[in-house]
């Protein structure tokens, strides 16, 4: 077998792991948009509106008509639906940045397959791929872990800590 030919397959095989990630990070974002949305628009939404209801319980004269027992347990209410409300903002929050870091992940994996096949169309300018370009592109794919390691801490110093 050709060296030629043998680093080229290994050059696709390498490729279409990347696509098999940027892929994988693809579904892994919009099942984290979904989340999202549930939880944005649904969750908060109607707990934000059962909130709203008992404090128009509490301004209008419905208090004095179901008596101090109804109150307390209407303050109870309004108290846990502000406390779920409180917790699915963070939960919000959370998949935000999950989401923001696998848009950035498949971004990083495209730049780098389209950084490949440039280096690969440049070394098969003389139809022959030498195992110094194809050490330089499989330098490229080690550079991509040191890239997700100085991605993941400028978008999440808390980890560094």
């Amino acid at each position: 077998m050709n060296p030629s030919l043998y680093r080229l397959h290994e050059i696709h095989k390498i490729e279409r792991g990347l696509n098999e990630e940027k892929l994988k990070h693809s579904t892994m974002k919009s099942t984290y948009h979904c989340l999202l949305n549930f939880f944005a628009f649904g969750c908060l939404l109607i707990f934000q509106f059962c909130m709203f209801l008992l404090n128009v319980g509490f301004l209008s004269d419905f208090e004095e008509i179901v008596g101090t027992i109804s109150r307390k347990v209407l303050h109870g209410l309004n108290v846990f639906f502000g406390s779920v409300s409180i917790f699915l903002k963070l939960i919000e929050k959370f998949l935000f940045k999950k989401i923001q870091r696998h848009e950035k992940q498949k971004t990083l994996i495209e730049m780098q397959v389209n950084n490949i096949i440039s280096m690969v169309s440049k070394a098969l300018t003389d139809n022959e791929l030498s195992e110094v370009e194809f050490e330089n592109i499989l330098s490229q794919v080690g550079k991509r872990n040191e890239t997700y390691i100085k991605f993941d801490e400028v978008l999440f110093p808390e980890k560094n800590v």
